[in-house]
This record gives structure tokens, sequence and C-alpha cells, in this order.
């Protein structure tokens, strides 16, 4: 007996439906840092011309090393979790968050790519005031390394050759005031609140591991500064990934050092980094369509 023609459609959809979850399956099966010696952690090359950047000394030196696109153009998903997992053992979780934050930033959102430069966009989805290593919009560049808020930072750990997690929310806040008093469109509501704790932790674990906040400040300031890998310098990806479970508690931890008061009368809590990038796409569903099922595949 032949099928319906009604019916014969609906198989074929749930043949790609189940073929394409089969596909994110075995590519998130297949994550993981590189290999020690890959020549990728040696080999930097600073942007040329043509090449576009960041605010995110995060991406900016996995660019600068080969795991991304060397020229920060037509970052999706799929290549964003295989990059940023060789790297810096980055986990699929929060990868796909910051990859969908970027779709949302791309002049098509739908086409399933974006360039780093779009991630400038002031206030939306992810750029916020008070940055620990850029300048506030309101003052023009707003994605270039600024290094005087970068010493502002830096002179928390004066005497010292690690971070802590105390330090660290001490020179997040030092920021946020400093902001707060010179720049009269301050723009500090709960995403910002959220998103520049965030930033903290993803240093911190990314220069060292998911749970202790204590890194090399040698292995910081090659990142934030030269937006290179300090691999020459003893570091090495984190054995364990680092994922939204990981930064959020380090946000918790980082917010419960520091006595200032969230936004809005908030309560944070380790779930709330996780929260905060749904909110920004507009929810689980939203999240899952934009970024073409790989939310969804991860529990976002």
């Amino acid at each position: 007996m032949f099928l319906s023609l009604k019916t014969a459609a609906v198989a074929l959809t749930l043949f790609a439906a189940t073929n394409a979850q089969q596909s994110i399956q075995a590519l998130l099966a297949s994550l993981g840092p590189a290999p020690a010696g890959d020549p990728r952690f040696t080999n930097f090359t600073p942007p040329g011309s043509g090449d576009v950047r960041s605010p995110c000394p995060g991406l900016n030196s996995l660019a600068n090393h080969g795991f991304i696109h060397h020229n920060g153009k037509n970052m999706t998903i799929p290549h964003l979790l295989v990059g940023l997992a060789q790297g810096m053992n980055i986990g699929a979780d929060f990868t796909i968050a910051i990859g969908g934050a970027g779709l949302l930033s791309s002049p098509n959102p739908l086409a399933g790519s974006f360039d780093l430069n779009d991630l400038d966009e002031h206030n939306f989805p992810i750029e916020h005031d008070a940055s620990l290593s850029r300048q506030d919009a309101y003052f023009g560049n707003d994605y270039s390394f600024y290094n005087p808020n970068w010493q502002m930072v830096l002179s928390h750990y004066a005497g010292k050759t690690q971070t802590d997690i105390p330090t660290a929310s001490a020179a997040k806040y030092s920021r946020v005031n400093n902001s707060m008093q010179i720049n009269p469109t301050f723009t500090y509501g709960l995403r910002e609140f959220i998103l520049s704790y965030g930033e903290t932790a993803l240093y911190l674990q990314t220069m060292s591991d998911p749970v202790s906040g204590v890194a090399n400040i040698d292995y910081i300031r090659s990142m934030f500064e030269q937006e290179k890998l300090p691999y020459a310098l003893g570091w090495r990806p984190s054995t364990s990934p680092i994922t939204l479970p990981s930064l959020g508690n380090m946000v918790f931890e980082l917010y419960t050092a520091n006595p200032a008061a969230a936004p809005e009368g908030a309560k944070v809590t380790a779930d709330s980094y996780k929260d905060i990038f749904e909110f920004i796409v507009g929810g689980s569903q939203a999240f899952n369509n934009l970024t073409g099922g790989f939310s969804s595949a991860v529990g976002l």
C-alpha cells in the first residue's frame, strides 16, 4: 500500500528531524580540548586587515590562535562548539548560550551565523557598561582593549601572583563604581549585573579551573592585554569543561563576596546566569528555534 502524500511528508519530516538530532548528539559527544602540543596553542597571529574582533578577549584569543575563524567571521553554532571546546574546554551549554546571543546580534539572525564585531552593539545582547577591559560605549570605542580600566582591575591584585574570589569581586565592583561616577548614561540593570559577574567568572575559570577561582595573574594578563593564550607560560585548558552551572556557581560566589545589593531587588542564585541568557533570547523555545535545536539538546 502506498503512503498518502501527507503521510509521506510527515514521515520525511520526522526522518529529517531524527537525523538532525543524531547529528547534534554526535557533535556534542565529540567535544573536548585539543591534545597537548596542538600547534594552534602556540601559533599566535594578531588580526590583520579585514579581520574583525569582539569586546570579549577570550573569543578574540581563540580567533588569534585559529581555534575559530581567524578573520572573526561566519561564526556558526557547530563551529563555535568545536573551537571553544578545543581551545579552552568551554562546555557546549555555555557555547550555545553565547552563540545564540551572537546570532541575535547579527543583521540576519536566521542566517545561522554572526561575525565577532556584531557583538559590539551597546547593551544588546551581551555588551555592557563597566567592562573590565573596555570603555563604556558612551566614550566611543567599546570593543578595543582600554588599559586604564584594566589597570584599575590589576591594582586590586597588587602583590599577588594568583587570583581569588574576594579580590576578583572587589575588582569587578570598582569598575562598576567608576563607570557609575563618570558615565552619564551608565546602565546597570539585572542583565548587566549578571553578565558583569559572568565576565569575571569566565576569566577565572578559563585561566584556571571551574571551581577554585585561583588563576595565575600572568595568564590573565596574557589573555586580556595581548589576546593570546598563555600556553608558553605554562597554562593548559581546564581538565573539566567550563559550563553554565560552573559559571553560575562562581557568579553566586562572587556576588556573595560583595556587599552590594542586586539591582531591582532581584534574588541572585546559581541559576541566574543561565536564566539571563534565556531571557535575552526570549525564552527556551525561542532559544531552541534560534540555535537549530542545539539548546534543547543540552537542556536549555
